[in-house]
Parts: structure tokens; sequence; C-alpha cells
């Protein structure tokens, strides 16, 4: 039997083009999503509250004791998603007066039921206020009951004696305050998930100065942080690697909706009031209104934005106190920095080689927009950080610098788009543990497609068939050249392993501003496969522009993700098809050598960890090489360096210092000043590729484990 807890929102059907229109939800969440605020104050499952509080937060820490929340249109919930005697604990939501009805109708002929929590009088539905732990209990101990009587060979007592146990949080005051527009929900929402009060103060920050807000995100912030100390070194992180620890919200809205909103010829005011919107910097928009005409006009463009704010806030909470990760609700001007990431974009795109010194100057100009946008108080969170960095946004902040190395390089981070808005909200939910052994990773399915006689046709597969490395490794993957999309769906959904490598030309126009792959001579649109491919967890795509910063949400890889691919390693600008191969066999080889290494000692291995690492390992090989090549450091000290760099890199020694170790290292070899170190640095950081690869989706979901790490974790738990 199931323990989980599911809370569905049940939600009117949609067109597929009748979403909101700056960010993209279905518009029946703006009735239900604020129920979200409080489903942290119940538990996850029937366990949960049987536990000790410590036990709790750890399970959340690895990922083991999310919520599991869904919308789920009234058609879908009426026809499959009735509980069952396997499934029997539900909380249905409704939030529009037609739905509840439904719900209630449906609900009566049912022989486990679900509870019906809705903002309306309908029969049998309790009212938001009436729901509390106690009557959640009550209600999962008639579920088992019904459940029995549905089906009289299940055996309840165990789990009636756990429902029986359950001990609330003693709810405490948090020491904290509310603050207004939410900037700070996504963390009172994680310390009311344990017990923690924050003051009610709404308004506090209508009209105070944007420190204010910053101070107010840093403090709740810190809170979270403060909570891990409660749960370290735990046995369930072994197999259960603990999740982001950090989440970084930037919300923005769909790059075209400027464009879209032009053809609609808006009023005048309308127009301005929409303007406000596209350059808000801060966490507020001042704007001026003179009688009740002014509101009636520009209300609406503001409430319905107001509104996909706040579900996105709420949605993100869940996850945030699913994982007890803290939240920094960044500014609006984090994502106008549009400028200068498409002049970085033209340049590497007009350059395969680009010159050093032109490419850090310009690199460093998008590193300095950002840094400019971001606080400074929060940069101190990123350093705190210790389990990695989950982005939700679509501004660029992997190349946030970070004591001399973008985000996403100097610590593991994924991200998730904020657009379009159904499928944040399809990626916020919580994706289960999913475990592979090592060896897996040897069966792997690359395809390639590219037109007869492109020169760069072979360097994937060679790089995995002939590498002295890749021999060893025995790695023995099927490849493939589908010359058409239905071949190109056969072929993958035909494979059962792991790993799917995508090999081919990416493109991504301006004008349509849709990615697509090149498959078989033609541009094919991923997003147009939902339903029909069926792609593994993980998914590598070595080829251009596959997610690029400077054009909108419709990218290859978010059409991957679309499809049902837990992890996508994406290009946000061009790839070097050789340099795009070794850095491919690298990863792989991490994932089968370093994965069974870790499996060896008894623990897993994240694939956030897998890719950060490769790429931490790559850059440190473009340093040591290039500086070797430029005679900057001598020839014969070159694999010494690059060596103890890797150690670095790497458990058990890991250090966050790696990079100024091997500038210590690489000064006294080539008796470089500060200054030669720093113009050599920059130049190959902004020339290299490791820039141009975005980790997206939940990899962090994605364990590299066998039974030794099952073993081991048991061993500790029983000690």
């Amino acid at each position: 039997m199931i323990e989980e807890i599911f809370y569905i929102l049940a939600i009117p059907s949609w067109e597929p083009t009748k979403v909101s229109p700056f960010q993209g939800f279905a518009p029946g969440l703006f009735h239900v999503a604020p129920y979200l605020v409080g489903v942290p104050a119940f538990p996850s499952d029937i366990s949960e509250l049987a536990m000790d509080p410590a036990d709790r937060l750890a399970r959340r820490r690895a990922g083991q004791g999310a919520w599991h929340w869904s919308p789920m249109t009234i058609e879908n919930l009426l026809d499959h998603g009735r509980p069952t005697p396997d499934r029997p604990f539900m909380v249905v939501i409704t939030g529009e007066p037609e739905i509840a009805r439904r719900v209630a109708t449906w609900r009566r002929g049912l022989r486990v039921r679900p509870l019906h929590l809705s903002g309306h009088k309908i029969g049998g539905a309790i009212r938001p206020h009436q729901l509390t732990v106690e009557r959640l209990q009550q209600h999962c101990r008639t579920a088992l009951r019904q459940a029995k009587e549905a089906n009289r060979r299940l055996d309840i007592a165990e789990r009636l004696s756990i429902i029986d146990a359950w001990r609330p949080w003693e709810m405490k005051p948090s020491g904290l305050h509310h603050h207004s527009h939410n900037v700070t929900l996504p963390n009172e929402m994680v310390l009311r998930s344990v017990g923690l009060i924050t003051e009610r103060e709404d308004g506090k920050l209508e009209v105070s100065p944007e420190q204010d807000y910053v101070d107010g995100i840093t403090e709740s912030a810190s809170a979270v942080f403060s909570l891990h100390q409660q749960a370290n070194d735990r046995p369930v992180y072994l197999l259960n690697p603990p999740r982001p620890d950090l989440i970084l919200l930037a919300p923005s809205m769909h790059v075209e909706v400027g464009e879209l909103i032009g053809r609609a010829k808006l009023p005048k005011l309308s127009m301005r009031a929409f303007r406000a919107l596209e350059r808000q910097r801060g966490y507020t928009i001042q704007f001026p209104l003179q009688d009740k005409q002014s509101i009636n006009e520009i209300g609406p463009i503001f409430g319905l934005r107001g509104g996909e704010l706040r579900i996105t806030t709420y949605a993100v909470g869940v996850r945030a106190a699913s994982t007890a990760a803290a939240t920094v609700r960044l500014p609006g001007r984090i994502n106008r920095s549009a400028g200068v990431i498409g002049q970085l974009a033209r340049f590497l795109r007009h350059h395969e080689n680009p010159p050093p010194i032109k490419a850090s100057r310009v690199f460093r100009a998008v590193q300095n927009a950002l840094a400019e946008t971001f606080p400074r108080e929060h940069m101190d969170l990123l350093r705190q950080s210790n389990s990695g960095i989950k982005i939700i946004g679509e501004a660029p902040l992997e190349w946030l610098p970070l004591d001399d190395l973008p985000l996403g390089i100097a610590r593991d981070v994924s991200r998730i788009g904020t657009t379009p808005g159904n499928l944040l909200i399809e990626q916020l939910r919580h994706v289960p543990p999913i475990y592979i052994p090592a060896d897996d990773f040897k069966k792997y399915l690359v395809v390639s497609m590219f037109e007869d006689g492109d020169g760069i046709a072979h360097h994937v597969r060679r790089a995995l068939e002939v590498l002295p490395d890749a021999a060893e490794a025995k790695l023995t993957g099927i490849s493939a050249a589908p010359k058409s999309t239905d071949e190109f769906v056969a072929v993958v959904n035909a494979y059962s392993g792991p790993i799917l490598i995508v090999d081919s030309h990416g493109t991504h126009t301006d004008n349509p501003d849709v990615g697509g792959l090149n498959i078989g001579g033609k541009v094919v649109d991923v997003w147009g496969l939902a339903g029909k491919m069926r792609p593994p967890p993980i998914v590598i795509l070595s080829a251009c522009d596959t997610h690029p910063f400077d054009r909108s949400h419709a990218t290859v890889a978010n059409g991957f993700l679309r499809c049902g691919a837990t992890a996508v390693l994406g290009t946000v600008l061009p790839i070097r098809s050789r340099d795009a191969a070794i850095f491919l066999v690298r990863l792989m080889l991490r994932a089968i050598s370093f994965g069974n290494a870790m499996n060896a000692n008894g623990r897993s291995a994240a694939w956030t960890n897998i890719v950060g690492g490769a790429l931490r390992m790559q850059l440190a090989s473009d340093i040591v090489r290039s500086l070797g090549a430029q005679g900057l450091i001598p020839e014969d000290r070159v694999a010494e360096i690059h060596l103890e760099a890797n150690h670095d890199i790497n458990p058990p020694n890991e250090r966050t210092d790696w990079l100024p170790r091997l500038k210590e290292r690489c000064i006294e070899a080539g008796g470089l000043n500060q200054d030669q170190w720093t113009t050599a640095y920059t130049g190959i950081l902004a020339g290299s590729d490791v820039i141009r690869y975005v980790n997206i989706g939940n990899p962090e979901a994605i364990l590299i484990s066998d039974e030794r790490v099952l073993k081991r974790a048991m061993q500790e738990a029983q000690m």
C-alpha cells in the first residue's frame, strides 16, 4: 500500500493556447494555487508525523519526504484519479463552484473517498479553515477502513497504529516577520513545515527601500539554513545525497510577450503599464494612478501578472519545503541583462575559436552585469551552499561570478525555467530518486543525425569508441543514424538504458523563435514529439544552441523535458565538435569510474555532481594545457599540475578552493605575476566550452548507486 498523501488541485480543462499571457499558466491554477501555501503544514505521508522531528527533516533533505501534489483536469480526475485500496490517501482541492460540485458528486460514488477541500459550501467538502492535522488524521483512518472494506485481504493494523502515533510539530514563533509581495514566502513555508511560525506584518515592506527586502530575504533564508544543523551526517545521505539547499528564484515573462502585446493594440495607459512590468528593476513597481478610470484600465494587467507571480511563488514554496531548501527571491533587474547577453552570443557564434582578449572582455561584461544586479548580501548565501543550487528562472545565473569562477562551475547547479508556466509546474513537482548502477552507463544510446559528407559526423562516435580510456571502460553503447523524425522516435523508444546522446546540428533562430534539431536535413521541433517519444532519464545534447539564453523558452532542451526526460544537459551557445566529443567522454568516464568508486565506498553519486565535477575537471584541463601550449608553464609540469587539480576537485578532497590552489601551482611553475595569470585565465575561461553547457530539469534526482550503497546505509542506520 502506498503511504503518500496525494494533494490534487482539480482544475477545468483548457485549450493549449488559452493560457495566461505573460508566463503561460492554465487559467484554473489561479483559483486553486493559493491553497498550496497551506500544504506544508500537513504531512506528506502517513509515516512522517510518527517520526522523530530531526528524522523528518533529514528525510526531506534526502528527497524522501516531499509532498506529492499535482494539478489535474476535472476530466482526468474523474476518469483516472480516484483513490484505490492500494492508494487510499488523497485530498482533492477545488477553487471553482462547478468543479467543486462535480467533485462532490463523483466522490459520493466512490468506495474509497478522498477528503474534499473547497472554498465553497458543497456537500461533503470541508472549508480551508476546518482542515487541521487532527482532521486529516481522522480522514486517513477512515480511508484505511474504506480500503479494507473494498479489499478484505488488506492488513491495515500496522498503518492504523502509525496514524494513531502522529505527533504534530510543536508550533513555536520563528522570530521572523512576514513580508509583503511574497518575497520571503517560500522560506516561511519551509519554516512553517517544521513548526516555526512567522509573525504577520502584511504590508511591512510596501513603501520600504529595497534594502529592507534584501534584508528580509537574507534573514529568512539564513533561518532555513540553520535548520540543516539538526539533520547533519545521517545514514540516509549515503543512499540519497542531500538535494540542493539553495534556490535562486528569478521569475520572468515570455520573451516574445512584448511583440504579442504590441499586436494587441492596447490603450496607451495599458501599454505604459505593460512597459513598466517589462522594465521592472526592483521588487515592486511604482505606477502613479490619477483616477478610478486609470485603475479600471490597468488593474487587470497588474492583477494578472501578480497572479502569475503568486502561482510561481506558491509552487516554489512547496518545492522548497519538500527539501528544506532556502530560497532567495531576486529583484526584477536580474532579467534586464539581455543586451550584453546578446552581444556575447553574437560574438561567440561568429568566432569558432574567439580571440582570448576580446572574448574575456565580452564575457566579463556579462558577468559584471549579473554581479551588479545580484544583491551583495546574497553572495554569502551562495558560499554557504553545500549540496547544490537550483536556479528557477531564465537569467544566465550560471555565469554569475563567485570567487573568480562562474557559479555554474563553482557549485553543482541545475535549473528550471519559469516559462512556460505549465512546464514550470511539472518540473517543480516531486521527482523520486532514480537509481542507476554505474556500469549501466556503458550501455548508452548515441544518435548521430548528420547529412552525408558532414565533416564532424564522426567525432562523438569515434571518441566513444577509440579513446584509450573509453576502451578500458568497455563502453558497449548503441549507435544509430536515423534519417527521419519517425526513425528517430522509433530508435529512442526502443532503447531501455539510462542515457541518450544526441549528436546533431542544433539551431534556434530568432524568427521564428523556436529551437530544433536537424534530422534528415530538416529542422524538427522536439516539443512536437511530446506524447510520441519516450526519452530515458538523462539526455545529453551534443549540438549547438539547444537552450540559448538569448532566445525563447521553446528550446530543444525544454522539448526533451516536455517529452519526459528528467535531466537534460543542453548548450547555451555553439560548441566545437572535437571539444564536445572529448568532454562527452570525460563525462561518461566520470559517471562510470567515479560512480563505481563512490559506490564502492558506500555512497551514491548525484548526476548533478557528475556533471559539475566534469565541468570543473574540463576547465582545469583547459587552463593547464593552454598555459603549457603558450609557454607560460613548463610542458613537463603540465601533467603533474593537472593531476593535482583533479585530486582537489574530486573526493575525498573535493575542495571548493581548487582554483586558487591551481593558480598558485601555475604561478610557481611558470614564474608568472598576477597580471599574467589574470590575463591568461580570463581568456581561457571565456573561450572554454565549459561556460556553454547548462544542466536542466531535475538531475539531482538521478543517483548512481547499487546494492553496495544500500548495504552500507542499512548497516549505518542499525548502529
